[in-house]
């Protein structure tokens, strides 16, 4: 929670004066489509992990919260498909982030790097600082992997379809922000439930787990997004780059 607290002080100092301008026109369809989409998901995931059916994982999650929602939405629009298509990819953000934008996104992942070599350079345990050239050289991997799994198919759902719509619908992004966090949380609970070895069996500690800790790096992915112009790959990038980093300190840290 403290990191994720600090991720979003960065977003707020390096992205101060962007913001995104949200459209006039909050389609009820596409927030009762969202919403109806979500619980869909839930009740699979829940159904996935309870029997070990494995309908939900890396590869699915590209059908049931990119390719599926994305063509859904463009069939709810008017006119023809090939122009709705191309129209709802745009406002979900897949656009070309401009060199600005990209600057700030990598300022904002190495200022992030430091911070966390920097807090866990001080515990006793191990000495984190030199394990560095191993961290790197395993980062880009991470990366590579997570953007091609929940980097991208999370923020593709949650902050590109979810967050846009309940913005657009009530012009606040900060509740916008909030509420999808929630939901962004509340997304990993059958993980937690089922699968976390800390939480597996416990609904309390399991709740407790994703709303500390999913939800509040939800705030910060869905802050990135809103903060980079609606841009989707600024906020995908940051969710790979901090599940990356995740990957990459659990290797060198005591008992890797």
């Amino acid at each position: 929670m403290l990191f994720a607290i600090i991720l979003m002080v960065l977003i707020l100092v390096i992205f101060r004066k962007q913001k995104a301008e949200y459209s006039d026109e909050g389609s009820k369809t596409e927030i009762i489509f969202s919403f109806s989409w979500y619980l869909l998901y839930f009740a699979l995931a829940m159904i996935s992990n309870a029997f070990h059916i494995n309908i939900i994982n890396e590869v699915t999650n590209w059908l049931f919260l990119v390719l599926l929602p994305l063509l859904i939405l463009a069939r709810l629009k008017k006119g023809k498909f090939k122009e709705a298509f191309q129209e709802t990819l745009r406002e979900i953000g897949l656009k070309r982030i401009d060199k600005e934008t990209g600057f700030r996104t990598l300022l904002v992942c190495m200022l992030y790097m430091g911070i966390l070599v920097f807090v866990f350079s001080l515990s006793d345990e191990k000495p984190v600082i030199t394990d560095i050239p191993k961290m790197l050289v395993r980062l880009p991997i991470f990366m590579c992997l997570m953007l091609l799994t929940a980097g991208f198919t999370e923020e593709f759902f949650f902050r590109g379809i979810v967050q846009r719509c309940v913005a657009n619908s009530l012009k606040q992004p900060y509740i916008a922000i909030v509420f999808t966090s929630i939901l962004f949380g509340l997304y990993h609970f059958p993980f937690a439930y089922y699968l976390w070895e800390q939480t597996a069996g416990s609904v309390v500690d399991s709740l407790k787990a994703i709303l500390v800790e999913q939800a509040v790096t939800g705030c910060a992915l869905g802050l990135m997004y809103y903060k980079s112009s609606n841009n989707l790959w600024s906020s995908a990038v940051l969710h790979a780059f901090v599940n990356a980093s995740i990957m990459a300190f659990g290797t060198v840290l005591p008992g890797s």
